[in-house]
């Protein structure tokens, strides 16, 4: 209970400003095995070879509400890339995480750490914090609070990682984005 009083502390103490991705130490990422909505498990390990964004987030959260289009956007500009957004809502009821799905659908899994376990596990102690990790399984960059998954930055930062294929190469991928 004090870990997410913490983090509701955060939340609101964070303000909505926009943040900036900042590079990361490269470590391994802590495990992740939840459940989506849908009751369908989700394992960290299962995306290895493709870049992830795995963004810890809640509906009280205005922050994080505001970044969910943006999310959605970026997950629509990479279709059929080796990229996934996890988005791991933090301690709400299926029920109340179903309704905000209702108003705002989005296009990526939404996980379910009931117990706060793998928030803490992740160090996740501010909402929206969120994490990218290489094709690896390593946290390559991360950010606190709000950001515009869509910007310059994240953009090259995204094609950076992303493995190479024989048919896309990474400047290629540029055209891809809103």
């Amino acid at each position: 209970m004090r870990f997410l009083f913490t983090v509701i502390f955060a939340c609101f103490a964070s303000g909505a400003a926009a943040q900036e991705l900042k590079p990361w130490t490269g470590s391994a990422a802590p495990a992740l095995a939840l459940r989506d909505v849908e009751g369908r498990v989700h394992r960290l390990e299962d995306y290895r070879g493709k870049v992830v964004l795995v963004n810890f987030w809640a509906t009280w959260c205005e922050p994080c509400r505001e970044e969910m289009p943006s999310m959605n956007r970026l997950r629509a500009s990479l279709a059929g890339q080796p990229f996934e957004v996890l988005a791991v809502n933090l301690a709400e009821s299926e029920t109340r995480i179903r309704r905000f799905l209702e108003q705002l659908p989005l296009a990526f899994p939404v996980l379910m750490d009931r117990d706060s376990a793998v928030a803490k596990a992740w160090q996740a102690r501010v909402l929206p914090v969120s994490f990218l990790l290489g094709p690896d399984g390593r946290i390559r960059y991360s950010a606190v609070g709000e950001l515009d998954w869509t910007s310059e930055r994240v953009r090259k930062a995204i094609q950076e990682m992303l493995p190479r294929t024989a048919t896309q190469p990474r400047a290629a991928l540029s055209a891809s984005f809103p």
